[in-house]
């Protein structure tokens, strides 16, 4: 049996999915059970976390160094 884990879409970071950890990630639904996360540190250093997220779901580009991480998973 598998582990699920929350991905982080900006540095990669992976936990163990569980109710109480889950609760200090950003969520962002992007499209009808697709999800992305930001992890607690980037979720405070992109105070604009959720907008950056929501560009890269609708396939606009963002500057390297101010991107999430190419390739964000869905969860």
């Amino acid at each position: 049996m598998s582990r699920l884990f929350l991905s982080c879409g900006f540095c990669g970071r992976k936990q163990a999915d569980g109710l109480i950890s889950r609760g200090f990630w950003g969520h962002l639904e992007v499209r009808e059970g697709h999800v992305l996360r930001a992890c607690p540190t980037c979720k405070e250093h992109y105070t604009d976390w959720e907008s950056r997220l929501r560009l890269v779901a609708d396939g606009q580009s963002l500057g390297v160094t101010d991107s999430p991480r190419f390739g964000a998973t869905y969860q």
